[in-house]
């Protein structure tokens, strides 16, 4: 799994190849996703939690140029009083 692209980079290949005036929209039905916690690298992973619809649009007439998406995100996690583990 090394050789597989991380969600970041994923992303920003995505984003340079669409074109001014495009949106792109992703729907969620309670998608969980398990992600590492950087403030706490030893602990379990934050989880978050996706219900609803992400829109991405881009303006101008030309694919995007020089995007720069951080490939480590800053994670924060807020205990789940729902979940046992945090």
């Amino acid at each position: 799994m090394a050789d597989q692209p991380s969600w970041a980079e994923t992303a920003a290949s995505l984003l340079t190849r669409l074109s001014g005036g495009l949106e792109l929209t992703c729907g969620f039905d309670q998608m969980e996703l398990q992600v590492p916690n950087q403030l706490n690298p030893a602990g379990p992973p934050a989880t978050w939690r996706l219900n609803g619809t992400l829109r991405i649009r881009t303006k101008g007439d030309a694919p995007a140029s020089g995007l720069s998406i951080s490939a480590a995100p800053v994670v924060s996690s807020v205990p789940d009083p729902n979940n046992p583990r945090g």
